[in-house]
């Protein structure tokens, strides 16, 4: 099986790239170097989701189709790419496999001119692969004739995580993302602050991008006004090894993601990467979270912006040893299903369905 990999990024340092890496390099390890085709994304022009975009879509397609007339299926790792996946198809009539990721499953995220586009794209593809259950909900309020599957997104787990023993005396918290609304960390500075009020000893470490910004401002003003300088810190961007020692540290993860906008959690690999290290979880319904985390086995599953809900959770967990080491012993055996190999393996049959489907029309 010969693949067209179609992405605007490689950038592991954000989710987009990250997920279409390790795609590309599952598609290459099953398949074989030779037999998958990706075009460096420096290459294209229509990267960005703007009103341009299905003129230089359509551009980058009359460039590339020579490159990639002779691959068995196209695949669109991410969004963004769909179009050119798209117009790509039409030009060499192969079929075509979109990932959606997670906010982007949402038509509203796109902006009117181009929003056309992409549901055409997404009625057209003969596969969409859907991040979760719940980033499938989010697209079928907008697309409901599409041809969808769930394949998740993967990751890597350690080689050789410590084993758990117990919940530490200084109760440590952690909590990985980019400090921006999306993640939650003001309802989690809110929960906090609440349990430091009444007393509840812990140390909270908060680990990912913290750009300069209203929402950040604010953020510090409040871990002031709530008295949290000495029990939470923000330890922005970190190295692997830095954040693998905060996983091995952490007794318990906390990260309440929930929806600004039209952005929301689609899939969470943070909470999969906790759970590799024994650390119980606790993220909040209404997100792809419910795919990993498995309420009262793993971790927890906590109403969105519900700041006494989540501080009362945080407190159980933490006091519970027994609750705490049932869900500690649970949390690595949770994270098989998504493996890369796993993973990948699903994508490898929606390769196939697509290729499979499409011949049959064609006969």
């Amino acid at each position: 099986m010969k693949i067209a990999f179609l992405t605007t990024t490689l950038d592991e340092t954000v989710g987009w790239g990250r997920y279409a890496a390790g795609f590309l390099a599952e598609a290459r390890r099953r398949n074989g170097i030779e037999n998958v085709i990706a075009p460096n994304p420096a290459r294209l022009r229509s990267t960005e989701i703007r009103w341009k975009q299905p003129f230089l879509a359509l551009l980058d397609a009359f460039v590339l189709w020579r490159e990639v007339k002779d691959c068995d299926v196209l695949h669109a790792a991410i969004e963004p790419a769909a179009p050119l996946a798209y117009f790509l198809s039409l030009l060499t009539g192969k079929p075509f496999v979109v990932s959606v990721c997670g906010t982007f499953a949402d038509l509203d995220s796109y902006s009117k001119p181009v929003r056309w586009l992409y549901r055409r794209a997404f009625r057209s593809a003969d596969r969409m692969a859907i991040l979760s259950r719940y980033t499938l909900r989010v697209f079928e309020r907008g697309v409901q004739d599409a041809k969808t599957t769930i394949v998740y997104g993967g990751f890597v787990p350690p080689a050789h995580a410590p084993k758990k023993t117990g919940i530490s005396a200084e109760r440590r918290i952690l909590a990985v993302g980019a400090v921006k609304p999306r993640k939650g960390f003001h309802t989690l500075l809110e929960a906090l602050g609440r349990l430091k009020r009444e007393g509840f000893a812990f140390k909270a470490d908060c680990v990912g991008p913290k750009d300069a910004s209203r929402y950040t401002e604010q953020l510090d003003k409040r871990l002031v006004e709530l008295g949290l300088e000495d029990h939470v810190t923000f330890h922005g961007r970190v190295s692997e090894d830095a954040l693998n020692r905060f996983y091995a540290d952490a007794d318990l993860f906390v990260l309440p993601s929930e929806h600004s906008g039209t952005a929301f959690e689609g899939l969470g690999l943070v909470y999969l990467e906790a759970m590799a290290y024994g650390v119980p979880v606790i993220g909040c319904l209404d997100s792809g979270a419910e795919d990993v985390i498995r309420d009262g086995e793993n971790g927890r599953l906590v109403p969105p912006g519900n700041v006494e809900t989540l501080a009362e959770t945080i407190r159980q967990m933490l006091v519970d040893e027994a609750q705490w080491k049932k869900m500690s012993e649970a949390a690595p055996g949770s994270i098989d299903r998504f493996r890369w190999e796993s993973v990948g393996a699903d994508m490898n049959d929606a390769y196939k369905a697509a290729i499979k489907e499409r011949a049959c029309e064609s006969a």
